[in-house]
């Protein structure tokens, strides 16, 4: 854990700690199984990585980690997340939709166990880490309602 006075600083550097430098997924691995289109995705292939991903991608990307495998949505997770954490109160849909994309609803929904695989690969360091940036999150006047939502029904027990 990192020991800033700044909660974001040390955020960041948590998320930056607890997903190491791994190389992305191979074209093969991005499409999540259970996904047919991958519309979403055509600009990861090829291989990029993860610290490369500049503002206008992840605000052209928002969508993606609804596609992503298992492998991918936890290489790409923590661009995502700082920039949610740069951009708390951005009018692009990014951080709404990613937030969205880390909770898998309830169990009677259609949907559950699909969007709950994608977290399947994620250490438990690193479901700590989704955990405190999600709870950092529940003061966002915004997007709270998203971040309660994706902790009761799988972070608070993950």
């Amino acid at each position: 854990m990192n020991k800033t006075s700044d909660p974001i600083e040390s955020l960041e550097a948590d998320i930056r700690l607890a997903f190491d430098d791994r190389s992305p997924p191979t074209d093969e691995q991005l499409l999540h199984p259970d996904c047919r289109d991958d519309v979403d995705i055509q600009q990861f292939y090829g291989g990029v990585a993860w610290q490369d991903m500049d503002d206008a991608m992840i605000v052209y990307n928002y969508a993606a980690p609804g596609a992503f495998s298992p492998k991918a949505y936890r290489y790409y997770l923590p661009a995502y997340l700082i920039w949610a954490l740069r951009n708390p109160d951005s009018i692009e849909y990014v951080s709404e939709a990613f937030l969205i994309s880390l909770d898998p609803g309830t169990e009677l929904e259609m949907l559950h166990e699909f969007r709950k695989s994608k977290f399947e690969l994620l250490t438990r360091e690193q479901k700590s880490v989704v955990k405190k940036f999600l709870n950092y999150f529940g003061n966002n006047r915004d997007l709270a309602e998203f971040a309660e939502n994706a902790l009761r029904n799988y972070w608070d027990e993950a």
